[in-house]
């Protein structure tokens, strides 16, 4: 492992581009990308995901490389790490969604409750809430600050647009586009892909 200063030099440099930078930077977390895709493959879902957790978590990591920000004072361990959980929480939603929509009972089986175990429960848990908070940091991240206002008027105060339109003096017209700018802005954050370059 690297000095904090150190390690803050090599994302820096990372984050303009150095591969061999990123390469050290991955090779020095190696061990943690490893141990995150040993975790769960043990849980129903996690056994699902064994084949695909490394390459998930490699993303991941790429992704906490490219936002990380040393000036927050958080230190890039931690960061990372809590976003490699968020990844393989996602993945597991993703899993089993799609197990959910894609799996069907085979005939002549209907006592067997082992499909039925499969779909995921609509019912909220630690997981999907930490899940939740790492995805909105992140999409909260890329958001300027006017964006930040229309989304709280919107959906955290529950405000109607000609309300919304009211207080900003603008047109519902103007606020309706500025919202659809914001939802498709949102959506452009979360499709972002990234690939490691040292594969």
């Amino acid at each position: 492992m690297y000095q904090e200063q150190e390690e803050n030099e090599l994302i820096c440099r990372a984050q303009k581009g150095d591969k061999q930078a990123c390469c050290k930077l991955l090779a020095a977390y190696e061990g943690l990308l490893r141990k995150m895709s040993h975790r769960y493959q043990h849980t129903p879902a996690g056994s699902q995901l064994s084949e695909d957790s490394p390459g998930i978590l490699n993303l991941a990591f790429m992704e906490a490389l490219k936002e990380f920000d040393s000036r927050r004072g958080t230190h890039f361990a931690a960061f990372l790490q809590s976003r490699l959980h968020g990844a393989i929480y996602k993945a597991f939603r993703r899993s089993l969604n799609d197990r959910g929509h894609t799996a069907h009972p085979e005939t002549g089986t209907e006592d067997n409750t082992e499909w039925y175990d499969a779909i995921a429960s609509p019912a909220p848990t630690p997981e999907r809430y930490a899940a939740a908070r790492t995805e909105l940091a992140a999409i909260f991240h890329h958001l300027s600050t006017a964006e930040k206002r229309l989304l709280s008027l919107i959906y955290v105060r529950g405000l109607s647009l000609k309300e919304i339109a009211r207080r900003l003096e603008l047109s519902p017209a103007a606020i309706s586009k500025r919202k659809a700018k914001l939802l498709a802005h949102i959506q452009a954050i979360t499709d972002m892909d990234t690939a490691c370059p040292c594969t």
